[in-house]
């Protein structure tokens, strides 16, 4: 009986640590089965890192901006085979999926804005396979830091909205929506990336 409790100690702090581990991008990268969800969550935490070093504003990660505008920006650039930003983003900000963002960042983030849902900036890059990185958390961060080296896409990682409240007291709230898609560009393997800012502001 005492060795099945000590037992069942052991698991409950081991089972946690695991969870967390993975979470904060441990977890090795099995390329026949992605876990794309972690993925996309972890270049938020990658980019916020980055923000935290510099004092700005974080980014907070929508599900919501994550499959109704990241992930079909995304899927047309992997299915074309280009790295670009195609046309009709802001028809893809309907009435519903701005409310959706608006319940999200209540429901999750504990923050209420105004009605509007103001579209940000839009990044997107592919990025090559490699040896050098084995974790979740490894490509999470090759990707921001290839982000970094181009100055329009670096501003939008580092100084988009960096302040956390306007000229008038008003707080500035960052929704990031991501989708990655693992595919080929000019016979390379590797992760087309989009990236997806939105910005609610306090009521």
């Amino acid at each position: 009986m005492i060795k099945m409790k000590n037992l069942i100690l052991i698991l409950m702090f081991i089972l946690p640590s695991v969870g967390f581990s993975q979470r904060n991008g441990s977890k090795v990268m099995d390329f026949n089965k992605i876990d794309y969800r972690l993925l996309d969550s972890l270049i938020v935490v990658e980019i916020n890192v980055v923000r935290d070093s510099l004092g700005n504003n974080n980014m907070h990660y929508s599900r919501v901006i994550s499959d109704n505008i990241s992930k079909s920006r995304c899927q047309k650039l992997y299915s074309e085979q280009k790295v670009y930003h195609p046309d009709g983003i802001l028809n893809l900000y309907t009435d519903k999926v701005r409310s959706s963002i608006l319940k999200e960042s209540s429901s999750k983030y504990k923050f209420n804005g105004w009605e509007n849902v103001v579209v940000g900036f839009e990044i997107c890059l592919f990025k090559r396979q490699s040896t050098k990185y084995i974790t979740y958390g490894d490509y999470a961060k090759s990707i921001v830091d290839l982000w970094e080296t181009s100055r329009d896409h670096c501003h939008v990682v580092r100084e988009a909205y960096k302040k956390q409240f306007t000229e008038n007291g008003k707080e500035v709230f960052l929704m990031s929506g991501v989708s990655t898609k693992y595919g080929s560009y000019n016979g390379i393997n590797g992760f087309y990336t989009v990236l997806n800012l939105s910005i609610i502001y306090e009521k």
